[in-house]
């Protein structure tokens, strides 16, 4: 018989948007202002109760970085990892999507606001980025290369991606 694995689940965006004024597709990063050490990151965090994964990116971009005017793209895929003695779990499961905005900010400084999680009063810098040179840390740019071809095709067809 199987064995069910009990695992933590959570989201992570790659946040796209055309620059305005400089060629090229960029990507939302965030540095923690308060922890230098945990390095260039993407929004990402666990799921409520009841959440897709998807749902659970657009919440955590929302809420780690006031991103604003998100439209969803799609899921890109999945990732198992054995966290042994780490909280409640020993597996995640990342599941990474992509989204674009036009919000028209190259850089700004966010505090999380209450969220009911460890999360709270978090001071995030978010910054756009080149793709190619977004120096996204600990893996989490894993699938970020598949996320670009599908905007540009998505985009080149008009699909609902903001141009």
């Amino acid at each position: 018989m199987p064995e069910f694995l009990d695992f933590r689940q959570r989201g992570t965006a790659y946040v796209l948007r055309d620059s305005p004024e400089r060629p090229g597709l960029e990507v939302l990063v965030m540095l923690h202002r308060d922890r230098p050490e945990a390095g260039v990151q993407v929004p990402g965090g666990g799921a409520r109760p009841g959440e897709t994964p998807g749902e659970t990116a657009m919440r955590e971009a929302v809420e780690e970085t006031g991103v604003r005017g998100l439209v969803f793209g799609e899921v890109l895929g999945s990732r198992l990892m054995a966290v042994p003695d780490w909280r409640d779990h020993d597996y995640q499961v990342t599941t990474y999507s992509w989204m674009v905005t036009e919000d028209p900010r190259d850089a700004w400084d966010h505090t999380v606001v209450e969220t009911g999680d460890e999360d709270d009063g978090i001071r995030m810098r978010c910054e756009f980025r080149p793709v190619e040179a977004s120096g996204i840390d600990w893996g989490l740019d894993l699938l970020l290369g598949l996320a670009i071809p599908r905007f540009e095709a998505r985009r080149g067809a008009g699909l609902g991606v903001p141009a």
